[in-house]
């Protein structure tokens, strides 16, 4: 029986280097995103994946049970999801909202979704931002994503639940970061495992 994937952001590079590379080992694939019809578009370039796009925005919590209800009733089980939405913005408060805010509704969401499926939960982590005002807030953010992280895998530990932080390596584009992925939702530790000592 094909895995299946929530992905939070289909739309973004990333969400779609995953999904190509995810679709073509066989997973049925659950893009999220803002446009409905953007991530339609993407679900037409994935002729060999099943899929299914879900207009969602995981700092909204009354949106996000919708759409792993519709990817259970499509697929019968979500195996994974990735948290790979990020804010496009420069300011504290926003950025703190997507990466803390979202990921706690999240993986409160998912939690039972990937229990009933002994399924996986996978943050794509950001790089450190600059020396600058602008950077340090996206350092404060992404900070702040792998505590919440490393809290969330010692709460989940008690459920056999895996979950793993994914972080980029150097000038690492997302092709790179999409086969890390990979290989995270397929066993190895290629990852910033939170709350273990195996770093990226």
């Amino acid at each position: 029986m094909p895995r299946t994937i929530f992905i939070t952001d289909g739309i973004s590079a990333l969400g779609q280097a995953t999904a190509i590379r995810l679709g073509r080992a066989g997973w049925n694939l659950v893009l999220g995103g803002r446009s409905l019809s953007g991530l339609q578009t993407v679900c037409a370039t994935l002729p060999y994946a099943a899929t299914l796009p879900q207009r969602c925005v995981p700092t909204d919590r009354a949106n996000i049970l919708p759409v792993l209800d519709a990817a259970e009733d499509r697929f019968g089980q979500i195996d994974a999801v990735l948290m790979n939405s990020h804010a496009q913005s420069d300011t504290l408060s926003e950025l703190m909202a997507m990466q803390v805010t979202a990921l706690s509704h999240l993986a409160e969401a998912a939690r039972a979704p990937l229990h009933r499926s002994g399924g996986h939960f996978v943050i794509a982590g950001t790089r450190p931002g600059a020396l600058s005002r602008k950077g340090a807030a996206k350092t404060i953010a992404r900070d702040a994503a792998r505590t919440l992280a490393a809290g969330l895998q010692t709460d989940w530990e008690a459920d056999d639940l895996r979950l793993s932080l994914v972080e980029p390596r150097g000038i690492e584009g997302p092709k790179a970061m999409a086969r890390r992925i990979a290989r995270v939702l397929n066993g190895a530790s290629d990852a910033v495992e939170a709350g273990r000592a195996v770093v990226a």
